[in-house]
């Protein structure tokens, strides 16, 4: 198969005449429509319509409890609430719903998306030993998307890829990926991962490395279905965003939703960040950013955690607007990844601070 390059710039302006050209392979722009107000773009070539909103599978820190080996589950006030926000994202065309086994979601999950399990795609993560899918097919009949998490395709990740691969052939899981956040981890997966089906891979306005010059060509030419997680840094944009909520003062920049130690931003300057931003009455920094990822035509989906209702709101209002993206809202962007930049990997929650060097490369 002949390769084919596509320059920095007509990756970054996401044009799609000029991938579209590439031989054999995907087109660059998903196969799309519209039902209610939600986007659904063609997963790659699985078939497979996904809503360009996607709902993740982390939970909400400050309701977890630990069960033991169990891992975390949530009290019950708190998977109530997790519970109502996943039924509204359903309301509102949402149909891609994430679990994760080790946050107790199992369980949870197969109550909720029972009497509509045909229209919802069910993806998992982790447990992908035999045991654990058939554990999973008990629970929701079939996985749509499963797929598990690597740093580097080696031994270890080729067996695993045989355990989906047999799964899929049995009929037990309709598609197959992988989750990664090393671009060379990605390469090598479209290399040595046969029947690929998908990839989750971090993108978003500071760390996409939104080039990502060889990956996405590549697997768009393949047709690789493309989701796209961590579109607001793992939560860590909310910091940035004197707006977090609509009507908010300036101090909710101050919100760190980890409360792991992301360094936060002194008020001034994130007024000075934002001060470009062309605010309607409802628009947040974050919506901005969840535009800006939608608005990528290689992106299938994005998936993000919402632990409060106003946040799935508000990524609803983005995806109602992606076309519509104005000057002052990409100066903005502009000015937080600017402003990053110059923090340091402080601002990210401590488990993602390793990643900033091959984020931003």
């Amino acid at each position: 198969m002949t390769e084919h390059k596509v320059t920095r710039r007509t990756m970054l302006a996401g044009c799609a005449g000029a991938v579209a050209g590439m031989a054999g392979g995907g087109a660059a722009v998903a196969a799309e429509y519209e039902r209610g107000g939600m986007v659904y773009r063609k997963l790659g070539k699985t078939g497979i319509d996904i809503s360009l909103l996607s709902f993740g599978s982390h939970t909400d820190p400050a309701d977890r409890i630990n069960a033991g080996k169990l891992g975390t589950v949530l009290t019950e006030a708190g998977q109530a609430k997790r519970d109502r926000i996943i039924a509204k994202a359903f309301d509102l065309g949402v149909n891609h719903l994430d679990v994760y086994h080790n946050e107790g979601q199992l369980e949870p999950a197969a109550r909720i998306v029972r009497d509509r399990r045909s229209k919802v795609l069910v993806s998992l993560a982790h447990d992908f030993s035999p045991s654990g899918i058939d554990r999973a097919c008990r629970a929701f009949g079939h996985v749509d998307l499963h797929r598990f998490h690597s740093a580097e395709i080696d031994d270890a990740t080729l067996a695993n890829w045989d355990i989906l691969r047999k799964a899929k052939a049995a009929g037990k899981v309709r598609a197959i990926g992988l989750a990664t956040h090393i671009e060379r981890c990605m390469e090598t997966a479209l290399d040595e991962l046969e029947g690929l089906d998908f990839l989750f891979f971090p993108y978003n306005f500071i760390h996409a490395r939104a080039d990502y010059s060889s990956f996405l060509p590549k697997a768009i030419e393949r047709g690789v279905g493309l989701i796209a997680m961590k579109p607001l840094a793992s939560g860590s944009l909310v910091q940035l965003d004197p707006y977090a909520h609509p009507g908010s003062a300036p101090e909710r920049a101050q919100l760190e939703l980890w409360k792991r130690g992301a360094k936060p931003l002194m008020p001034s300057v994130v007024a000075e960040l934002t001060k470009s931003l062309d605010r309607t009455p409802d628009d947040t920094l974050c919506m901005a950013a969840m535009r800006f990822v939608y608005s990528r035509p290689f992106i299938h989906s994005a998936i993000t955690g919402m632990f409060d209702e106003q946040w799935l709101d508000d990524n609803y209002k983005a995806l109602e607007t992606y076309r519509q993206v104005k000057g002052g809202q990409e100066k903005a962007l502009r000015g937080a990844a600017e402003v990053v930049r110059k923090l340091g990997p402080g601002w990210l929650p401590a488990e993602y601070r390793w990643l900033a060097k091959e984020w931003n490369g």
